[in-house]
């Protein structure tokens, strides 16, 4: 969602998972050093033999780890490396670097965290009133009932604090669901408004997107343009 809007005045990105926030902190600061490792990555079923039963601990390696097993496995679960394609060879590899140099001019100047939820939410400090009245806040939470390939998932408790949270934050949000029953009643509890964005697939199922927002009527594709604070 970040890089698919305009940047805001002030951004500011919050992952749990400490391999989406070393990325990000590798491109940011070492995006040569993890350049040239890329290229020089062998795509190879013995490489991910070994980084499914291994972490890295050293930023670039880590950073490599969470690419391979991202990009280079079927549907990024990290169980079978994914054949076909551009996998692999040099045009693909030709294509990261200009992924690269893309998301580091989208991200040089934000600040991002690596913290729970609650723990980031509640201690975001604002100049004004006005400033606040015009911050955004959009949460893609682990989906409810759903097999997350980078953390363990959020259960129904989590899900309910993540909302009163937002709620207690008294800010604009957005938060990405499926349509599942026990997120639906939350949003009719808090009188939420529930928008369908659209079906989603895998191999296994189909389930309904949605979008749940705490204000009326929002213009989905313009929701994301505005100069100010964002989350």
């Amino acid at each position: 969602m970040f890089f698919s809007k305009p940047k805001a005045k002030y951004n500011i990105v919050n992952d749990l998972d400490s391999d989406v926030f070393n990325l990000f902190q590798v491109v940011m600061n070492r995006r040569e050093e993890l350049e040239k490792a890329f290229y020089l990555m062998p795509i190879h079923s013995d490489l991910l033999k070994y980084w499914k039963a291994n972490r890295e601990e050293e930023p670039i390696r880590k950073a490599l780890r969470f690419l391979f097993l991202s990009n280079f496995t079927l549907l990024g679960t990290g169980n079978q490396l994914r054949f076909g394609g551009c996998n692999g060879n040099t045009n693909f590899k030709i294509l990261f670097k200009n992924d690269l140099e893309n998301v580091f001019k989208m991200i040089f100047d934000i600040q991002f965290n690596n913290c729970d939820f609650k723990d980031f939410l509640n201690v975001i400090n604002y100049d004004s009133k006005i400033e606040k009245s015009g911050a955004f806040i959009y949460c893609d939470p682990p989906y409810l009932d759903t097999n997350n390939n980078y953390s363990d998932g959020f259960t129904p408790e989590q899900t309910s604090d993540l909302f009163q949270t937002l709620i207690e934050t008294g800010c604009k949000f957005a938060v990405s669901e499926f349509d599942n029953p026990f997120v639906l009643d939350l949003a009719k509890q808090h009188n939420l408004e529930v928008i369908t964005i659209g079906e989603r697939s895998n191999l296994k199922n189909r389930r309904t997107e949605v979008l749940i927002v705490n204000y009326e009527s929002p213009n989905i594709y313009g929701l994301f343009g505005s100069n100010n604070a964002n989350n």
